[in-house]
């Protein structure tokens, strides 16, 4: 992320489409760990969604899960909450469907919150924490970590406490979130919380401190730093990225991880040897992305200079600047961080120079169901200048590693108006993705294969309201993957810069004669830049900029 005002418009001419590659299909030991490696997918990041796919294809109402543990749900980060029966469009149209409770807190609300259990999590910038009863919105518990620390832009206005959505851990009833503090300096803490009751773990919080393994020379500086993207549970270690605060100041992006048993720090830097080039990973909030141990997926900013950002080459032999990139991180045993494949498009210097970053917008691994033999792991990226790439997460692509010297993508849709946000997924119907785009529309991209047997998104309908600057992503809900059970829910954010006049908006998520329908609207006051609602036991949870925690649900 390098300044996250927007252009006006996309510049350059419309790029070019890739031809996609096509490649043989896997030998057999290939597909084995492709299949061990799916199996390890759903377990850390759509095991939730295995028991409402399976009610939902036989007919059945899918089971209230209880938890909305991280950003957009899940590790692979589809935004898609297939065990809402309670939230079917019917019932969302009903005449007592509306506002159940607004609770007060402290700050203004960008994260995400988090349903644990009974309980919602809601976390403010100016680093309260408080345990919301998920019913009548009485508040079970609060917490104050230390003063944070006053924003230099209007970015974070009026201060980068936490602004990143903390992540549960269901096995330990943790939570764990990175506060930015002031006591001593500027610093960043990872605290680890009892959801029940706020306490904080024995040995936490744990601050972010020394250099990356790629940059020894070249120490973390957290005065120049934000820490916007959500935070990702892994193999027992918590990860999150940094950036910057609206660009301004020398900084370098940077991935942290800590183990949760050893409390042990691993950092790695985008921009390896530097301090200030750069590619922080800022994703408008959107949340690392795992698809399976060891392996995390990050979507990287703008660069500063003309060696910021990957040179012309094969993915899997990765360099050490990765401005403008899509990368694929290996973790090792001892718990480090390091480079295993990336994707850059070829244009990636002009992207620096005109500050069309493709890190505004978040990875989004796309789930079971999507893809073919040759690409059974798609990924969907999208950016500033309003081409959505989809990407194999097995090959990312390199840069120009296409025909001609190409992107090596499995294939380009666009360019439509940009994108600061991450897409949202529904899986039934043949497939689809939504998006919203920056002073246009929420945007639907239907799945399928072509002709010559490749993935493609289309778009296929988008809605005729329009969307103002740093309005929110889109959320899926439905009952299994039954046929007319999805809605599409969004924060919408109004056309002034400071989150005036609200809404929470809900689609149809099928598209009628091109048109995305919206079934209904809910006032919210103020809200904050890229915001994401949370779904869970036919509730949405809405956190603002004027600080208040809201519920939306039947009054039954």
């Amino acid at each position: 992320m390098s300044r996250s005002h927007p252009p006006a418009r996309p510049t350059g001419p419309a790029p070019t489409p890739a031809s996609p590659r096509r490649h043989p299909a896997a030998p057999r030991s290939a597909r084995r760990a492709r299949t061990s490696r799916s199996a390890a997918a759903l377990l850390s990041g759509l095991a939730l969604l295995a028991p409402a796919l399976a009610a939902g294809a036989l007919g059945g109402a899918a089971p209230a899960r209880a938890d909305n543990p991280t950003v957009s749900l899940n590790g692979l980060r589809t935004a898609w909450d297939a065990a809402e029966a309670d939230l079917a469009p019917a019932k969302v149209s009903a005449a007592d469907f509306g506002r159940r409770w607004s609770t007060a807190v402290d700050g203004a609300v960008y994260a995400q919150p988090l349903v644990a259990g009974s309980t919602v999590i809601v976390a403010t910038a100016t680093n309260h924490v408080y345990g919301v009863n998920a019913a009548d919105g009485r508040i079970l518990w609060q917490r104050a970590l230390g003063t944070p620390v006053a924003s230099s832009s209007a970015c974070l206005s009026p201060g980068t406490g936490i602004v990143s959505t903390p992540v549960y851990d269901k096995a330990s009833r943790t939570v764990y979130l990175v506060a930015k503090e002031s006591e001593g300096g500027a610093h960043f803490s990872v605290h680890a919380l009892d959801a029940g009751s706020g306490a904080e773990r024995s040995g936490w919080p744990v601050t972010v401190q020394g250099a990356p393994v790629n940059s020894p020379g070249v120490p973390f500086n957290p005065a120049t730093s934000a820490q916007r993207a959500g935070l990702l549970l892994l193999d027992g270690a918590v990860y999150f990225g940094f950036a910057s605060d609206c660009g301004i100041g020398t900084y370098v992006g940077t991935v942290a991880g800590v183990n949760t048993g050893t409390r042990k720090l691993t950092l790695w830097s985008t921009e390896s040897g530097s301090a200030s080039q750069n590619a922080g990973v800022w994703m408008s909030g959107g949340g690392l992305v795992s698809d399976g141990s060891g392996r995390i997926f990050v979507a990287t900013g703008n660069g500063a200079g003309e060696g910021s950002s990957p040179l012309k080459g094969p993915g899997d032999r990765p360099g050490g600047h990765f401005a403008e990139s899509v990368v694929r991180l290996g973790v090792a045993a001892d718990g480090s961080l390091a480079p295993r494949d990336f994707f850059s498009p070829t244009n990636n210097r002009e992207m620096d120079h005109g500050d069309v970053d493709l890190g505004s917008g978040a990875p989004t691994a796309l789930p079971s169901g999507f893809g073919t033999a040759a690409h059974p792991h798609l990924m969907v990226q999208v950016g500033k200048d309003g081409r959505i790439f989809l990407l194999d997460r097995d090959r990312l692509g390199g840069m120009g590693q296409g025909p001609n010297g190409t992107d090596g993508v499995v294939g380009t849709t666009g360019p439509f108006k940009g994108v600061w946000g991450h897409p949202g997924v529904w899986g039934g119907d043949g497939g689809y993705v939504y998006l919203v785009e920056n002073y246009g529309a929420l945007r639907a991209l239907k799945y399928a294969v072509n002709s010559a047997g490749n993935p493609q998104l289309t778009s296929a309908a988008t809605s005729t309201e329009g969307f103002g600057y740093a309005s929110g992503s889109p959320v899926v809900t439905s009952n299994g993957t039954a046929t007319g059970s999805a809605l599409v829910w969004v924060i919408y954010s109004g056309t002034g810069p400071g989150g005036q006049n609200g809404e929470l908006r809900v689609y149809d998520a099928l598209p009628a004669n091109g048109t995305l329908k919206l079934r209904r609207s809910f006032a919210l006051g103020t809200v904050t830049r890229f915001s994401v609602p949370a779904t869970d036991g036919g509730r949405v949870f809405v956190g603002t900029k004027d600080g208040h925690l809201l519920a939306f649900g039947r009054s039954g």
